[in-house]
């Protein structure tokens, strides 16, 4: 190990490389577990909760990444539409507080 204080990346809040350095090492323990709670919290979506309207038709979950991936088709909205549902589309599924944020990404190549 260096002598010298590590860096805080760039992107980090002021107030969190201001704060965080000036903290000892027991808070920074749990400072770093709480950390390490919140993004498993985030991570951790369950198939259970993946909903779906009644048009669309769910194809895959899977749950064993950093997202929940969610493979789906979805109708497009035109009522004479006889192709509906289209896709696969995927998602990327995560939690932002209490509400579940789903993150397009795009067609599925079948």
């Amino acid at each position: 190990m260096g002598t010298e204080q590590p860096q805080p990346p760039e992107s980090l809040p002021k107030y969190l490389t201001e704060g965080v350095p000036k903290q000892d090492d027991s808070t920074l323990r749990d400072l770093q577990a709480w950390i390490d709670e919140l993004i498993e919290y985030r991570a951790d979506i369950s198939a259970d909760e993946i909903e779906v309207t009644e048009e669309e038709r769910l194809e895959a979950v899977d749950d064993t990444g950093e997202t929940t991936t969610v493979i789906k088709k979805v109708p497009c909205g035109k009522e004479s539409c006889s192709t509906c549902p289209h896709g696969p589309y995927r998602y990327e599924v995560y939690r932002d507080g209490g509400s579940l944020v789903w993150d397009y990404k795009g067609a599925v190549n079948e």
